[in-house]
């Protein structure tokens, strides 16, 4: 099923248009990154946090793809910054959860707001017609791709 040719040109094609948008907020999203002086595992730690809400540093780590170290280094740069708290969980005192704090969702706003307006300066240069057609389509495919597939599929 991944090897079908409609899937690959598919995927192709995201990755270009993945590309291109990504090409358009890079320089933004790199600033405001430098200015904060955070990383990119830094600032997606913010984003899993202020999307999924407070985490233990372990699970951080698993999503990342990072070593127990590397999660707790990065978790103390988040601290000394005061973008996130840590603070022992309730249940297992060995485990530290991390929670974003108001400064960091400031930061995670920042980033969100600078990506929708170069993306919608990009999006500008798309005839209102094809934005028209595209917009329903986009909708459904994401709301798809949260639910796991199509109905009564459970995704690959």
């Amino acid at each position: 099923m991944i090897g079908d040719s409609s899937i690959l040109r598919l995927s192709g094609q995201l990755i270009e248009l993945m590309g291109l948008l990504h090409s358009r907020i890079a320089g933004d999203a790199m600033q405001i990154m430098a200015e904060s002086n955070m990383t990119m595992p830094q600032m997606v730690s913010l984003h899993l946090l202020r999307d999924g809400g407070s985490r233990n540093v372990g699970a951080i780590g698993q999503m990342l793809n990072l070593s127990p170290s590397a999660t707790s280094h990065l978790v103390d740069r988040l601290v000394e910054r005061g973008f996130v708290t840590r603070d022992e969980d309730p249940t297992d005192r060995r485990q530290k959860n991390v929670a974003i704090t108001s400064p960091g969702l400031d930061i995670v706003q920042r980033l969100s707001a600078a990506r929708s307006q170069q993306i919608s300066a990009g999006v500008a240069n798309i005839e209102p017609e094809l934005r028209d057609r595209l917009s329903p389509l986009i909708e459904l495919v994401t709301t798809q791709l949260r639910r796991g597939g199509p109905p009564g599929c459970q995704g690959s």
